[in-house]
């Protein structure tokens, strides 16, 4: 086989040469009319489907965002595209205000998938003033984010999980037993003074 000296490649008949280089801004598109975010493991699922097919959590007690209101299925779509990061920043604050479980599959999205790190650190702190137990396995998985802002925030959102969610039993339980402790004492102390008054 000869090459041709004079012979130079096209380059846009290369199948290998990538015709778009990957922007980092780019938004990705979720239909929330079809589609609804996974709080877990932030992947996208069919709106009709109470199972993640990804990560096995059970969904049936959280309400799509798509079957809810316009207003929040339209701040959630500006969450996930809207191009200038202070908007999103503010969209996903706005959704966090509303402390209703419908957010968290979007704020789990945002925080695992957004190219900006305040908007990333947000969504960390949306998901901790929730308080609800499956945004653990994302705050977790933030933690490995290459953002130093974003891992500190999730440490402070996994603490405040934490914290919310911790069993109540021991503190219920301590108020309890001391009352019967002291309930225990007073008649072993009132035989005791009669026993000596006796003597």
């Amino acid at each position: 086989m000869r090459r041709d000296k004079n012979f130079r490649p096209d380059p846009n008949l290369n199948p290998y040469k990538i015709k778009e280089s990957p922007s980092i801004t780019r938004r990705a598109f979720i239909d929330f009319n079809t589609q609804r975010v996974c709080p877990a493991c932030g992947k996208a699922i069919k709106i009709s489907h109470n199972f993640c097919k990804y990560c096995g959590v059970d969904l049936s007690a959280i309400e799509p965002i798509g079957n809810s209101d316009e207003i929040s299925k339209q701040l959630a779509i500006t969450a996930v595209t809207d191009p200038d990061p202070e908007v999103r920043k503010e969209a996903v604050d706005t959704l966090g205000d509303f402390g209703e479980t419908k957010v968290l599959g979007v704020l789990t999205f945002v925080l695992l998938n957004d190219s900006d790190e305040n908007v990333r650190m947000e969504a960390c702190d949306e998901l901790g003033d929730i308080h609800h137990p499956y945004s653990l396995d994302a705050l977790a998985k933030a933690l490995k984010d290459e953002s130093a802002i974003v891992r500190k925030e999730a440490i402070e959102g996994l603490k405040k999980i934490k914290k919310k969610n911790k069993p109540k039993e021991f503190d219920e339980e301590k108020p309890e037993s001391r009352e019967n402790k002291e309930d225990k004492q007073k008649p072993e102390e009132h035989s005791k003074e009669s026993n000596s008054g006796s003597f």
